[in-house]
C-alpha cells in the first residue's frame, strides 16, 4: 500500500525545469516507491537504474561518453537509484546533463555522506537537493484529533513504511530488521569503520541521551577510543539519516552554554531498537516519555519543512550555566520562536527570566500533545 508522501508534488513541479534532481534519505524510507510515483506517468520513457545491481556498476563505471550518452538514448527520465555507490557518479550526471540536458536526471542516495560529496562539486548550479524523511505524522494523519492518537506509535515503532500497516508483533520484527540489515550496513560500508562494535555501543549511549547534552569527551572515555573517532563516528551516523545533532544558541551573554550539543533519533523506532524498549507508550511502562515527546516534536518538524522541499530552519537549544533551558529554538527572517515541549499538559511553564531579558522579542509557546499537530504542520 503506497502511502501518498507529501514530497511527492514538490519533485513533480520541478521535472524538466534544467536541473538534476537528487534525493536522500535513510535506508528503507520509501525513496525509491516515492521516485516511481513521481514518474509513473511518464510509463516507457523512464529509464530506472539500480546502481547496486552489479551490471549498472559496470556499466556506469567504466563508460565512455558516447557509450552514457546511448544509455539515455530515447528516455524523457533516468533514475539513478542509489547512486551513491557509483564512484564517480557526479561526474557521470555532469557529462549527461551537459550533453543531453532535455533528459531529466534523478539520483536518490541513502547516505548524504557519499552522495553529496560525489555530486555537489561536479554539478554545481546544475542539481536541487530533497530529503525524504521516514513517514511524517502529517502525511499518515489529516487533522489534529487523529494525530494526537497516532504520535504514541511514531514515539514507539517510529515511521517507516512499511510498518504502518502491520500489527505489533510485526512491526517490532520488522524495525529491529530495519536496524540490523539495513542501517549499520550503509555505516559500517563507509567511513573506514574499523571497529563495528563501537559504532553499536555509541548508539546505545545516544540512545539513552536524547534531549540531553552530549559530552564528546564522557563519550571516549566510556567507549575507550579517543575524542576524534567518536567525533567521526557521529558525523557518519548523522550523514547516514540515523541521528542528527542540535548546537546551543548563544549571542555571547556570559552565562549561556555555548559549545555543547544535544543528540536525537532521525527515527524513534530504530532508537527504541537499539536498547530494547519497544513497550508501549504510557507513564507506568516507562521513564522516557518525556524524551522521547521532544525528540518526535522536532524531527516531525524537521519532516514537515523538508516535505515542502523548504531549506531547513536555522534551530538550536538554549541553557544558561545557572540551568535555565529551553528545548528548541527557531530561528527565520530575523525572527525567534522558542519551544518548551511538555508531555504532561496539565504542567505549566514560563519562559524563563534570563533568556525573556537577553530576547524579548522572541515568541515563546509550549508545546504538549494537544497542541503538537498545530506546531509541526505550522508554516516554514
Amino acid at each position: 500500500m503506497y502511502i501518498k508522501r507529501n514530497l511527492e508534488k514538490v519533485l513533480k513541479n520541478h521535472l524538466f525545469k534544467q536541473n538534476v534532481l537528487v534525493l536522500y534519505g535513510p535506508r528503507q524510507s520509501g525513496k525509491t516507491t516515492l521516485i516511481k510515483e513521481v514518474v509513473r506517468e511518464f510509463g516507457d520513457q523512464v529509464k530506472f537504474l539500480d546502481c547496486e545491481l552489479m551490471e549498472n556498476k559496470e556499466i556506469l563505471s567504466f563508460k565512455s561518453s558516447e557509450q552514457l550518452f546511448s544509455l539515455v538514448e530515447g528516455f524523457k527520465i533516468v533514475v539513478f537509484d542509489e547512486a551513491q555507490v557509483i564512484p564517480n557518479i557526479g561526474s557521470v550526471l555532469k557529462t549527461l546533463f551537459d550533453h543531453r540536458p532535455e533528459v531529466q536526471y534523478i539520483a536518490t542516495g541513502s547516505s548524504s555522506f557519499d552522495l553529496a560529496n560525489k555530486i555537489s562539486e561536479p554539478l554545481t548550479g546544475r542539481s536541487l537537493e530533497f530529503i525524504l524523511y521516514p513517514l511524517s505524522l502529517a502525511e499518515v494523519t489529516n487533522n489534529a484529533f487523529d494525530a494526537k492518537q497516532y504520535l504514541f506509535s511514531l514515539m514507539r515503532f517510529g515511521g517507516y513504511p512499511h510498518l504502518v500497516s502491520e500489527n505489533e508483533d510485526e512491526k517490532i520484527i520488522k524495525i529491529q530488521t530495519i536496524l540490523s540489515q539495513y542501517l549499520f550496513k550503509n555505516v559500517l560500508m563507509i567511513g573506514g569503520i574499523k571497529k563495528p562494535e563501537i559504532i553499536s555501543q555509541l548508539l546505545k549511549l545516544l540512545a539513552f541521551q536524547i534531549g540531553n547534552e552530549v559530552s564528546y569527551r564522557e563519550l571516549s572515555n566510556q567507549l575507550k577510543v579517543n575524542q576524534q573517532t567518536v567525533e567521526h563516528y557521529i558525523d557518519l551516523l548523522e550523514k547516514n539519516f540515523i541521528i542528527f545533532r542540535l548546537g546551543a544558541f548563544s549571542r555571547n551573554l556570559r552565562n549561556e552554554v555555548t559549545k555543547t550539543k544535544k543528540i536525537y533519533f532521525v527515527d524513534l523506532g530504530i532508537r527504541n531498537a537499539i536498547i530494547d524498549s519497544l513497550q508501549p507508550i504510557n507513564i507506568t511502562a516507562r521513564n522516557d516519555i518525556g524524551a522521547l515527546f521532544e525528540n518526535a516534536m522536532i524531527i516531525e518538524r524537521m519532516k514537515h519543512v523538508a516535505n515542502l522541499g523548504k531549506f531547513p530552519r536555522t534551530k538550536y537549544f538554549w541553557r544558561t550555566f545557572s540551568q535555565q533551558e529551553i528545548d528548541y529554538l527557531e530561528l527565520q527572517d530575523g525572527v525567534m520562536r522558542a519551544y518548551e515541549f511538555k508531555w504532561n499538559e496539565t504542567k505549566t511553564s514560563v519562559v524563563p527570566k534570563t533568556f525573556a531579558q537577553a530576547y524579548p522579542d522572541a515568541v515563546y509557546s509550549v508545546i504538549t500533545p494537544v497542541n503538537a499537530y498545530e506546531f509541526i504542520t505550522r508554516n516554514p
